[in-house]
């Protein structure tokens, strides 16, 4: 599979779909093991707990269900995207598939969907998630801003990209 909006190439044979209630079980689970797994190290184990703990992340899955991708292959999910607007608002690669070209393959088709309806998409992250931003600068994101985000108390940068044709906004 060739995005006509990215220069890369898929070739792991994933494929993408629009998730439906009958992913949810699959999709929550992999959110919640990729992130107690991946965000200790820049947000502290009392943090994560609550957030794991709260129900926020399952009322987010179950509201954004028709803003969500899944990337599979073979019938498994590997990960999923929440593209809302012109953000990607939420990205999650099964940590048990890190650091195989998917987060990039996932990122890309992400883009190519934003890029059909809007000239400049968007997305954020934890300042302390280096591996995170380092991935975003990799793929030709620009750190635009940084804030406080009051609900975690962590400073989050703000990031944008812009379709290449589009080169005066």
């Amino acid at each position: 599979m060739f995005c006509k909006l990215c220069a890369y190439e898929n070739t792991v044979n994933t494929t993408f779909k629009h998730i439906d209630t009958s992913d949810l079980k699959r999709i929550r689970k992999i959110a919640k093991k990729t992130i107690d797994h991946s965000y200790r190290y820049f947000l502290d184990d009392v943090s994560v707990d609550h957030y794991l703990e709260s129900g926020h992340l399952e009322t987010y899955l179950n509201t954004n269900i028709n803003n969500t991708w899944s990337l599979h292959q073979d019938n498994n999910i590997l990960g999923f995207s929440v593209c809302i607007d012109n953000v990607i608002d939420f990205m999650v690669i099964d940590s048990d598939h890190h650091r195989q070209g998917l987060g990039t393959i996932l990122l890309q088709h992400c883009e190519g969907l934003l890029f059909e309806n809007h000239h400049v998409i968007a997305l954020e992250s934890f300042e302390k998630n280096t591996k995170a931003y380092e991935f975003y600068e990799a793929n030709n994101w620009e750190k635009i801003a940084k804030y406080k985000d009051s609900k975690y108390n962590e400073v989050k940068y703000i990031f944008r990209k812009r379709l290449l044709s589009d080169t005066n906004l």
